[in-house]
């Protein structure tokens, strides 16, 4: 390993066989223990809903809290290098797990909310912007499948009184539309330029039009990826926020389904792509109306069955 890699390891013990093992789904526990040298152990079981003890934590509530004290780690130690005060975060961190008719699953979102506490009020927008790196930065978030969302709020003065202040941020992701000229080595400026700036692309496509080249690319910081294409001269034509929806890949329809949703709701589509973890991104003209529909398609399918899979 070199010097910057960590190890990490654990031992699991399974507590539930009753006397005959697993010879029924329904005759065993499914409490385990988790050793780990020179620390105490952790008990815990399955979810409620797949056979377990509702009183102890299962996995599902400890990778939510992996995730969540990840974030604000990350968080905190940014802060402190930028001489940002910290004096209070709390995080009311929720997931969706969506359990295939088959068994198995996945977590569709983790969602941070993360109420942050500065001494400073000077501050607080900077504060904000932190959670920003700080997500790119999680060990935990850049390790899973599923995405992390944040919303944050960072308040100032004195928190329980009239002097508090709020500022609330998404990590929501930018689409840049840009005008490329239609020649060999356009679009390796445009990667270059982002790629010295720092920025990320996190889905899009190229096409040409009418002689023109014309890109849409999916990026985290917004700001930051159009000053440094426009440093290059290129044309930024436009920087909106997107919607990001996960499909249910093994169900024929989908795409037909939500845009039909859009539709009806009176919701123009104006780009569609995917990004990198496979969720369709839309650029829509009412963003608003269009996010509700998104979160009703998502609450649509976030009903989880525990007689359908699981532990």
């Amino acid at each position: 390993m070199g010097e910057d890699d960590h190890s990490y390891a654990a031992h699991m013990v399974w507590e539930g066989n009753t006397g005959e093992g697993t010879a029924r789904y329904a005759a065993y526990e499914r409490r385990w223990r988790v050793e780990v040298a020179g620390k105490p152990d952790l008990v815990g079981s399955a979810h409620a809903a797949f056979r377990g003890e509702a009183e102890r934590h299962d996995p599902e509530d400890l990778l939510l809290a992996a995730a969540s004290a990840c974030h604000m780690l990350s968080y905190l130690a940014l802060c402190a290098r930028e001489g940002i005060r910290v004096v209070a975060y709390e995080d009311s961190a929720s997931a969706r797990l969506r359990v295939n008719a088959g068994g198995g699953g996945r977590f569709e979102e983790i969602l941070l909310a993360p109420v942050v506490t500065v001494d400073d009020p000077a501050v607080a927008s900077r504060a904000t912007e932190l959670h920003r790196a700080a997500h790119k930065r999680c060990f935990i978030a850049n390790s899973l499948a599923a995405p992390v969302r944040i919303e944050a709020t960072v308040r100032s003065g004195d928190d329980a009184g009239e002097g508090a202040r709020s500022t609330s941020a998404t990590a929501s992701m930018t689409d840049l539309t840009v005008a490329l000229e239609h020649r060999p080595g356009a679009l390796a400026e445009m990667g270059e330029a982002l790629g010295r700036a720092g920025v990320s692309v996190e889905g899009g496509a190229a096409f040409a039009v009418g002689g023109r080249g014309v890109a849409h690319f999916l990026v985290e910081d917004g700001h930051a990826a159009r000053a440094a294409l426009e440093a290059a001269g290129i044309e930024v034509v436009a920087a909106r926020d997107v919607l990001q929806q996960r499909l249910d890949q093994g169900v024929p329809g989908q795409l037909g389904a939500i845009t039909r949703r859009m539709a009806e709701a009176g919701v123009n589509i104006e780009v569609l792509y995917s990004d990198h973890e496979h969720r369709l991104v839309l650029v829509v003209d009412d963003e608003a109306r269009g996010r509700a529909v998104s979160e009703a398609w998502t609450r649509s399918r976030a009903g989880v069955q525990g007689d359908r899979g699981g532990h």
